[in-house]
């Protein structure tokens, strides 16, 4: 199977024959030529885009969207948050052997494990953190105060572990948005029109501004209503009703399709170096050089998950969500120790340096280095 993701492969190049004749066309209308061929107006469409859509969706059709979400870009923005967190970016190996534990802990929380595993996820979050302060060059009393703070924040966490998957299920939204506008900054690159159209929708929509725009009914494909349903729920406050609930909707549905965009879309666009789109050839090579031999399987991964979160019902969601929750405490560390240096990921996959890169570089083809 190790074809498909051979850059040489028919198909392959199909798609960049495609590309090619889309971007001859789209080229010859000078706005569209700009947006294509210059990173900055490039990063503002899709950051308007981003924003647009992910606003009509939580207004509009808010279980659709979780739906559509997880099914099309679960499992595809797991792996890219992995690689460009943990794979272009040296984090700390306890954060690494976390997020593996972490794993584990779903599998476990499958098992019927119930509190017990969000309480371990609780002390895995932390962990991950911790280490991610320890290991920054911030200075000795403020890494002090950091692991203070974090440890105070897990006792309530602990004791209230339902209320802590509902600040969790905000707060990662919101940590997405973060990681981006900060790596923009630093990379000179705009993200303005992100962060105050990010803040102020999410503050219109908590206040209650744009309740008249919000859906009156609900609507869920039956085969995953249930699962959906209990996702929403766990995003408001228990028992919240009416207003309030479509409301914590709306923000959380929000939220997620902005963290899907960053991820899979507005971070690529931030790590690449050319100023303009790569073709599938090369993206696919990158990809291999990235990951390895990881690469088909993890592409078989995306495929397959995506059908069976769009077909399989309430039980694939359920498996989907508890095997990938490690990836929240992953990104909140990630986050945070992007804050905490000036250092930032590296454009481009040439990244051999970090916690994975040596690992995954066992498996690297001779010819995707070549590609590089």
């Amino acid at each position: 199977m190790s074809h498909v993701v051979n850059p040489d492969s028919a198909w392959v190049e199909a798609l960049d024959g495609g590309r090619r004749t889309v971007l001859r066309i789209a080229c010859r209308l000078p706005p569209l030529r700009a947006v294509f061929l210059s990173p900055g107006p490039r990063l503002l469409a899709l950051q308007a885009s981003a924003l647009g859509f992910a606003a009509l969706l939580a207004l509009r059709a808010p279980l659709i969207s979780l739906w559509l979400g997880a099914a099309l870009f679960g499992v595809p923005h797991v792996i890219a948050g992995i690689r460009a967190t943990a794979v272009r970016r040296e984090l700390s190996t306890l954060t690494l052997g976390a997020a593996l534990a972490g794993v584990f802990v779903g599998a476990a929380q499958l098992c019927g494990l119930g509190d017990t595993a969000l309480r371990a996820f609780v002390a895995l979050f932390t962990l991950s953190l911790a280490a991610e302060v320890v290991a920054s060059p911030a200075a000795r009393a403020r890494r002090i105060a950091w692991v203070s703070l974090l440890v105070l924040a897990a006792w309530p966490a602990l004791a209230w572990p339902t209320l802590a998957v509902l600040v969790f299920s905000h707060l990662h939204g919101l940590g997405a948005i973060a990681y981006f506008v900060v790596c923009a900054r630093r990379r000179r690159l705009p993200a303005w029109l992100f962060a105050g159209g990010a803040v102020a929708l999410l503050l219109a929509g908590g206040a209650g501004a744009l309740d008249s725009w919000m859906a009156s009914t609900l609507f869920a494909p039956r085969h995953s209503a249930a699962s959906i349903l209990a996702e929403a729920g766990a995003s408001a406050w228990p028992n919240a009703t009416g207003a309030m609930f479509h409301r914590a909707l709306f923000l959380y549905a929000f939220g997620q399709s902005l963290h899907f965009a960053i991820w899979l879309r507005l971070m690529p666009e931030l790590d690449r170096a050319t100023r303009v789109p790569k073709p599938f050839r090369r993206q696919l090579a990158d990809l291999r050089l990235d990951f390895g031999r990881l690469a088909t399987p993890l592409l078989w991964l995306c495929a397959g998950g995506g059908i069976l979160l769009l077909f399989g019902g309430g039980a694939a969601r359920e498996v989907y969500f508890a095997l990938t929750y490690f990836h929240v405490g992953l990104e909140g560390a990630a986050l945070l120790g992007l804050a905490l240096t000036q250092k930032h990921p590296r454009p481009e996959p040439e990244s051999q340096q970090t916690s994975l890169a040596p690992v995954l570089a066992l498996g690297r083809p001779e010819r995707a280095q070549e590609a590089a």
